[in-house]
């Protein structure tokens, strides 16, 4: 096994850093499937650029890079430290359109209203996961039948993430909960950054449906998630567990700093499994 460089390892690290169980499972994984670990690093670069860098513009460039660098990969003319670390992709080469829906939601997400109900979230959030796991079956040959699971587990981690921060949303940002959501609780958008009793029942209402369609996927996801979506889809049920009185906010920032105790036995029984 060599040595990655820095830069390798740097976006490695931002990976860790934003999901644990990459950090606690990664030494395992980079042992026995690092291509698993560079993909979900590249995979966290573009949801990066789609949802999280303020100017449009900027992230719409970054995608199109992105799309440039994933072209030349197939003709062994990467430049990106991962996608050069990652090696001669595996996978049928991706449709001209894999990243169209990528680069149209990170050039309007920001100026679309909030979806009317969480099913609705659900919907305007997996053209943006779609993509990346088609991106997954390219650079890494795993099947298509594991896309659309592994995309929807995606988007709840997503959906998780972003009512986490929702204290912190600046004002351009788009609204990490439905309208349903702010009618039923009598909020604005506004108040979703001031403490109160009805934003924390909002809390536990959007906590209890994302645990609840991570809970529905759990046929799918045996039958077809691998190892990685498995891992992926353990630790954000363990995340979206009720939290318990008192500021929600304070529990979920915790959560999202750590792991379940068993994630690197599950790690390596899903590779284990995969073999």
């Amino acid at each position: 096994m060599s040595e990655w460089s820095a830069d390798v390892a740097s976006f490695v690290a931002k990976l860790e850093q934003a999901y644990p169980e990459f950090r606690i499972a990664g030494p395992l994984l980079r042992r026995q499937a690092p291509g698993t670990l560079l993909f979900e690093a590249i995979a966290h670069e573009l949801t990066q650029a789609v949802f999280h860098l303020p100017d449009p513009a900027v992230a719409t460039g970054k995608l199109q890079w992105w799309r440039e660098e994933l072209q030349r990969s197939f003709a062994a003319q990467a430049r990106h430290p991962l996608t050069r670390e990652l090696g001669a992709p595996v996978g049928p080469p991706p449709d001209a359109d894999v990243f169209d829906d990528l680069i149209v939601l990170a050039a309007q997400s920001r100026d679309l209203p909030p979806p009317a109900d969480f099913a609705a979230q659900c919907a305007a959030l997996m053209p943006a996961f779609v993509p990346i796991e088609r991106l997954r079956v390219s650079l890494l040959g795993t099947p298509e039948s594991a896309v659309a699971v592994q995309a929807e587990i995606r988007t709840l981690s997503h959906l998780l993430r972003g009512l986490a921060r929702l204290p912190l949303a600046e004002d351009e940002e788009p609204v990490p909960v439905s309208m349903q959501s702010l009618a039923r609780h009598q909020l604005s958008r506004g108040a979703l950054r001031e403490a109160g009793a009805a934003r924390d029942a909002l809390v536990r209402t959007q906590l209890a449906d994302i645990a609840a369609a991570l809970n529905a996927l759990r046929p799918a996801v045996e039958a077809d998630a691998g190892g990685t979506g498995r891992l992926r889809w353990r630790c954000e049920r363990w995340r979206a567990r009720p939290v318990p009185a008192g500021d929600p906010f304070a529990t979920l920032w915790s959560r999202l700093d750590r792991a379940p105790w068993d994630t690197a036995w599950q790690a390596w029984r899903g590779l284990r499994g995969e073999r």
